[in-house]
């Protein structure tokens, strides 16, 4: 049973017994009832410092008249206290948040931003959240229950509205706490050139839904929204109030469209460059998030009283198949002890002063330091070989270039029946699709639409620590089509564990003969077992994280007759970046 089933449960068995007791029992007992369902997600924390709590629902007034719904929560007893501030697309959030902070000596606030829960306005991502978390903040720091210390928390969209304001935050914030984001909202939204149909489509249709119909809702866009060509014909109601946003993502795929230069998405994208508070950045190896925090975080005017914590998992939290013991540096608890130093005064722990911790994927292991990548790291380079047998799982990364020219690889690429999502960053939902790290199977070795090279054991493992690089020789017969990789640990157990994937558009027209197809990948820290082999996968989909390209020109989501392609692969390359133990 799902978190979210089991969370009901508990819920709809509480709900007789609720109506018929006193209102403090049913007050106690519906907190019991939170903590109960909600501590796998919490994970460690210390002893709550206090107990009782108040909520009070108060509508505050944005400037042109929109009223936000705002929970408040205080600690029982005298105040004033240091406030946290929640602005929440999920509602539920609150349960996960400010139900536990204000059991430790704060005050929280949790808002429904415009358009979602009891807020009034039509919702509308991250257009009015600038003008309506400044007003937040006005009001917050003229209340009588805060003591002039703030920090805005949360992650995912509650990340994002922290983003939105950064550049305009009054002098009683003194941290800002995001979660699994950055403003870099196109980022989110395309990935080389393809619409991110497991995130930013997925979150469309999902976000309107409660959560006792979010699995449904998730079972009819698989059913009724992906296959739908051209995508622009989708049905509407399932997206209920996201639609609007949802038609202009799939209707403005370039990054340089006026649509994504609009000031908002502007003003939020660079935001980050004027943050003078204190920064913990949380990002995780396998969210869709962290390439761009990685771009951003070093740039923070207060980088040198920041931390970046890079844990291990993917958007949602830990979900994946390797091994992993080494459970320190958990969200709620490290957020906590930030939030103690800085708005309390209290000494921030030994373990966090540091600029960057982060997980080594593999190793199982935390690290510290003053930056990441690290800067010790050398090169190693494998070539592309035995292109011929390569549909068989048996073409070959060598460290030797071939001395001459070999067999082309070939392979017919039909978006009818294209290659599924198996692991990665670019599926919201895990309930759909195999965890973010996934054996990969056999699948690659039994579709001919699929080309893999592995490479000889690393006898002694290997410590991969940053951006891989794949160049590819490729060809086409299609006006545009799309091409993709994916870089695996083959363990000699026989398990294949995805390590990073990507995917490019390719124009034949656009690009010099010459010229290779270059993938950066997203940056990881992962450390091979000794006996380990790296395999490189390519193929041109990767569904439904990405809808299948159509092998035609011009707007993707407006193409109602998908066409076969034939691909050619005709050499190429990985370039690890690596540490010597």
């Amino acid at each position: 049973m799902k978190l979210w089933q089991k969370i009901l449960v508990g819920l709809l068995a509480l709900v007789v017994l609720l109506a018929v007791m006193g209102f403090a029992f049913r007050q106690t007992l519906g907190r019991i009832a939170v903590d109960h369902f909600t501590k796998e997600l919490i994970g460690p924390r210390p002893a709550f410092r206090n107990t009782d709590f108040s909520v009070e629902t108060e509508w505050v007034t944005m400037r042109d008249g929109t009223k936000l719904s705002t929970d408040i929560y205080t600690p029982d007893g005298d105040g004033p206290w240091p406030t946290l501030l929640v602005r929440d697309a999920y509602q539920f959030q609150k349960y996960l948040t400010c139900h536990y902070y204000v059991r430790y000596g704060y005050a929280c606030v949790h808002q429904d931003v415009r358009g979602q829960g009891e807020s009034e306005g039509e919702w509308y991502p991250l257009k009015h959240e600038a003008d309506d978390g400044a007003d937040t903040l006005e009001w917050l720091t003229g209340q009588h229950f805060q003591n002039g210390n703030i920090a805005l928390v949360g992650g995912s969209y509650l990340g994002l509205v922290q983003w939105a304001v950064a550049d305009r935050l009054p002098p009683e914030v003194k941290t800002i706490v995001p979660t699994t984001s950055h403003g870099g909202f196109y980022d989110m939204v395309y990935r080389g050139g393809h619409f991110t149909q497991g995130i930013a489509g997925l979150w469309s249709a999902e976000i309107f839904h409660p959560l006792q119909d979010k699995e449904a809702a998730t079972k009819q866009w698989l059913e009724t929204v992906i296959p739908v060509h051209p995508a622009s014909d989708a049905p509407k109601d399932l997206f209920m109030g996201a639609w609007p946003s949802y038609s202009d993502y799939i209707a403005h795929p370039d990054r340089d469209d006026a649509y994504w230069q609009q000031d908002f998405y502007r003003q939020i994208d660079q935001s980050y460059l004027s943050v003078q508070v204190p920064v913990l950045w949380i990002a995780r190896w396998h969210d869709f998030f962290l390439e761009g925090t990685l771009n951003r975080v070093d740039d923070l005017p207060s980088r040198a009283d920041s931390l970046l914590l890079i844990q291990p998992g993917q958007h949602g939290g830990l979900t994946n198949e390797l091994n992993y013991t080494d459970k320190r540096f958990q969200e709620f608890e490290t957020n906590l002890a930030w939030l103690d130093h800085h708005l309390k005064g209290e000494p921030l722990p030994e373990t966090l002063q540091h600029p960057v911790i982060y997980y080594e994927n593999g190793a199982d292991r935390w690290q510290t330091a003053d930056s990441w990548p690290p800067a010790d790291r050398q090169s190693l380079q494998f070539h592309l070989t035995r292109l011929d047998q390569s549909a068989t799982c048996r073409g070959s990364l060598a460290e030797t270039a071939p001395s001459s020219p070999e067999a082309a690889a070939q392979y017919t690429y039909d978006p009818a029946t294209p290659v599924e999502t198996k692991g990665g960053a670019f599926l919201l939902n895990p309930n759909i699709a195999p965890p973010a790290i996934a054996d990969q199977g056999r699948t690659a070795c039994e579709r001919d639409d699929i080309l893999s090279f592995v490479s000889e054991p690393f006898d002694a493992g290997l410590h991969i620590a940053g951006s891989i690089e794949v160049s590819l020789d490729v060809q086409t017969d299609a006006p545009e089509t799309a091409f993709t990789v994916k870089i695996s640990e083959v363990f000699e157990d026989g398990r294949v564990l995805n390590i990073r994937d990507d995917i490019q558009t390719y124009r034949p027209a656009s690009t010099p003969d010459d010229a290779a197809l270059v993938f950066d990948l997203v940056p990881i820290d992962w450390t091979l077992a000794p006996g380990s082999r790296l395999r490189l996968d390519v193929s041109s989909s990767n569904f439904p994280a990405f809808p299948a390209h159509p092998n035609k020109a011009g707007v993707w989501s407006e193409i109602a007759s998908p066409a076969t392609a034939r691909q050619t692969l005709s050499g190429g390359s990985v370039k690890l970046p690596i540490i010597k133990e």
